[in-house]
């Protein structure tokens, strides 16, 4: 009966042996693939397919300021772009399943971003490639302003600005997308071409056509020489 006994009390103590052993293997894992900050994020995607989410963690941590920053100068709402930088990890978490590692994961990344962009808003403002009117907080407080506060560059910077986001919404679509994509994302033609499913010619065309479009347009809208005005 002793020896029964015996077996029988040791037989929790070893589950929990075992079960503290396999804590650790996988601590371990998750340790090992995303402590060290050279890690791809293609394997880092991979390790949370498989229950890792540490490797989430890291990966979330590394690219949650430029996206937030893409999507911002996207939609120019703090709070939209709060929503959409949500449903954009939400749809990550969603897909790792079926993410594979052929694909570049900052493209991958990217290509859901641009189309969350491009399904939630159809009115994108994008004035960065013109220096941005003052705010009226700024303007509202006069003392010690200096030159770039006057009201007629105000109001020239203003009109710049509307000018060139009217221009924009006027592009074609896929002249459109080009151009968000190199002027707010910073992608290369090859990125874009990766992202959009395009051949590289035919993004270079477009944003070429884009570039003389938008060229044109603010001619007709504020005057032949307005750069230098």
């Amino acid at each position: 009966m002793a020896n029964s006994d015996s077996t029988s009390l040791s037989e929790p103590a070893l589950a929990d042996s075992a079960a503290q052993s396999l804590r650790n293997d996988h601590i371990h894992e998750a340790q090992k693939a995303t402590a060290n900050n050279t890690a791809s994020d293609e394997d880092l995607m991979g390790a949370y397919a498989t229950g890792n989410l540490a490797a989430f963690e890291t990966l979330y941590l590394r690219h949650k300021g430029s996206l937030f920053r893409y999507l911002l100068r996207q939609v120019k709402n703090q709070g939209q772009a709060e929503d959409l930088f949500q449903e954009v990890w939400a749809k990550v978490i969603r897909a790792a399943s079926t993410y594979r590692s052929s694909a570049k994961f900052t493209t991958w990344l990217y290509t859901i971003a641009r189309n969350k962009v491009i399904d939630s808003v159809r009115h994108i403002k994008v004035v960065d490639t013109v220096e941005e009117a003052p705010s009226e907080s700024t303007t509202s407080n006069t003392e010690g302003s200096d030159d770039s506060q006057t009201p007629d560059l105000y109001l020239k910077r203003s009109r710049q600005s509307s000018a060139l986001e009217h221009c924009i919404n006027n592009l074609p679509r896929h002249q459109l997308d080009c151009f968000l994509l190199k002027e707010e994302g910073g992608f290369s033609a090859n990125a874009i071409s990766d992202i959009t499913e395009a051949k590289l010619e035919a993004i270079k065309s477009r944003l070429k056509s884009a570039y003389k479009n938008l060229r044109s347009c603010l001619e007709v809208n504020l005057g032949k020489h307005w750069e230098e005005n």
